[in-house]
């Protein structure tokens, strides 16, 4: 073999070496960008189109139970009397906190990029907890009990899914209620056993701190269906 041919052959196995690696590190991007895209894209599926939710306590037996869990849709969703829903009780408290931050920043109000890096350092009990409760009554309706029975707008509420009494929960609460605008009223189907907007701590649920609507129950597997 010849010095010059010598030389070529090193040049074209350098050369070969050089394109495994362009080809190796070429495969790796595509397969990075790919991951971080179907994960930007489930983030927005489960932040903006569905989510699965976990029941957690007896508040909404029988109608659901301890651990069943749920496929809720929050995409286009409008509130109506009767839907189970998903809300986030601590809504009302973290816009309080909201405010007193930016009282103490001069402002007006933070902005939703102030909030977002604010809820880092928030107090833990601030943080979002989900309630599951069935809508009573929409926003202008006027809710009473009266013999252990709802009334909306003065008609005995039907509750086909519940069949005791319901009460009072909280002595500050006074009967008649009208809703508010832009609010509705809850409770959960185990009157008893449930903190609803019949207590004070609660109240009346706003639209935005409603999450979505229960559409489907996908366990246990002995109980799938819908939810209603």
């Amino acid at each position: 073999m010849s010095e010059q041919e010598g030389k070529n052959e090193n040049v074209t196995k350098t050369t070969a070496k050089e394109d495994k690696k362009t080809s190796l590190a070429r495969e790796i991007w595509e397969w990075v960008y790919t991951l971080a895209i179907a994960i930007v894209i489930a983030m927005l599926i489960k932040g903006f189109i569905f989510d699965i939710v976990r029941v957690d306590g007896s508040s909404m037996f029988p109608t659901l139970v301890d651990n069943d869990r749920l496929i809720v849709t929050k995409l286009g969703y409008t509130p109506k009397q009767g839907d189970i829903i998903i809300l986030d009780s601590e809504y009302k408290n973290r816009e309080e906190y909201f405010d007193r931050l930016a009282e103490s920043k001069d402002k007006e109000e933070l902005s939703s990029f102030e909030k977002f890096f604010a809820q880092s350092s928030m107090p833990s009990n601030l943080k979002k907890k989900y309630y599951v409760k069935r809508i009573i009554a929409m926003p202008g309706q006027t809710i009473d009990l009266v013999d252990g029975k709802v009334y909306v707008d003065g008609e005995m509420l039907d509750e086909p899914y519940y069949d005791g009494l319901t009460t009072s929960i909280d002595p500050t609460v006074e009967y008649p209620i009208t809703v508010d605008d832009d609010c509705v009223f809850v409770m959960g189907d185990n009157r008893t056993r449930s903190k609803d907007s019949r207590s004070s701590e609660l109240g009346q649920v706003p639209f935005k701190a409603i999450l979505g609507k229960s559409q489907v129950r996908i366990w246990p597997l002995s109980d799938i269906g819908l939810t209603k």
